[in-house]
């Protein structure tokens, strides 16, 4: 039984690549030529955005421990473990898409509900994305894509790149596992589930809906960096992740400290009290039968009941979760 072994080589000076199955591309060590091995992709549609240093990301995390009321008191005891980056690939695009949708809401008018339905036509523009890979668990490359939506980041082509800079680069390149054609029809999907989210968040119920495309661009490959750090306390280890563009923070892992739980401690009490008098109160109005006055303190009640629930939360929980992306 033979093996059939792929051998790549440089396009340039046809030397032996060093390549791996995650390499969606690779520089030959010999001419720092730019060589695309993977067959799913043409090289004209491939966008990266530059990473920063990793000290950058290592100056920023340290600018954020002594930032934090809570970790900064920790700073002295807080270890690197780990450091490392990767170019993750989404593909993009932007869709114009019209539609039309027939759907209820609910209004409540004291202790009256009234149904109204509606029939509206939309014409809109979405922003678009999947994530280039099928098996991806990490809760970061939501917040990373979001970023650079909402902050409108360039990026360039990566045939433009010069053999400085990938001598220079120390992140990973992930491979893609979605060629174009398959990630267009993805896309389409994405952007008719996309609007059909948005509108379900202010339906009570959806009667009918319908959308059409009418013009979607070419996608394009785009290389977000993202950044991991794993540190270590107390013997216990937590992970940040920043955007590497510019080295903000994505998600950071915190230790929840003594004087949090003091905190929540203090919130569940808090709670429980306001909770009582409330209640009482409560119970007064609905006696006499004031429906204005009643809406307003079981709603109320609805948001300390909600405050002492998050407190609670967070004093059984050893990590405590910080979301940066906006």
């Amino acid at each position: 039984m033979s093996e059939e072994f792929i051998e790549y080589r440089c396009n340039i000076c046809s030397s032996i690549l060093k390549i791996s199955p995650e390499n969606i591309i690779s520089i030959c060590e010999y001419c720092g030529g730019l060589n695309l091995v993977s067959g799913m992709i043409d090289v004209k549609d491939v966008y990266i955005t530059p990473s920063v240093s990793v000290e950058r990301i290592l100056q920023e995390f340290w600018s954020r421990v002594r930032g934090d009321v809570d970790l900064r008191k920790l700073a002295d005891k807080l270890r690197i473990n780990s450091i490392q980056g990767w170019y993750v690939p989404f593909w993009v695009s932007r869709a114009e898409i019209d539609g039309e949708i027939v759907y209820t809401k609910k209004q409540y008018r004291g202790k009256k509900v009234e149904v109204i339905r509606r029939r509206e036509r939309f014409s809109e523009g979405v922003d678009i994305d999947i994530i280039g890979r099928r098996q991806v668990k990490n809760i970061a490359l939501r917040g990373l894509i979001k970023a650079y939506f909402n902050h409108n980041i360039p990026v360039v082509e990566i045939d433009k790149l010069d053999e400085s800079w990938w001598r220079s680069n120390k992140l990973s390149i992930l491979n893609i596992e979605f060629d174009k054609k398959e990630s267009e029809i993805a896309l389409r999907e994405e952007a008719i589930d996309s609007i059909r989210r948005r509108w379900e968040h202010i339906a009570d119920e959806i009667e009918f809906f319908k959308a059409e495309i009418k013009k979607m661009e070419k996608p394009k490959l785009i290389l977000l960096p993202l950044w991991e750090i794993v540190y270590e306390y107390g013997g216990s280890l937590y992970t940040a992740y920043y955007e590497g563009w510019a080295g903000r923070p994505l998600i950071f892992f915190e230790p929840v400290t003594m004087g949090r739980r003091i905190l929540y401690i203090a919130g569940m009490f808090t709670s429980i009290i306001i909770g009582v008098f409330i209640g009482s109160a409560s119970s007064s109005v609905l006696f006499n039968n004031s429906d204005n006055v009643s809406i307003a303190i079981l709603f109320l009640l609805f948001i300390v009941t909600f405050l002492g629930y998050r407190s609670a939360k967070g004093f059984i929980s050893d990590i405590r979760v910080e979301k940066s992306w906006k």
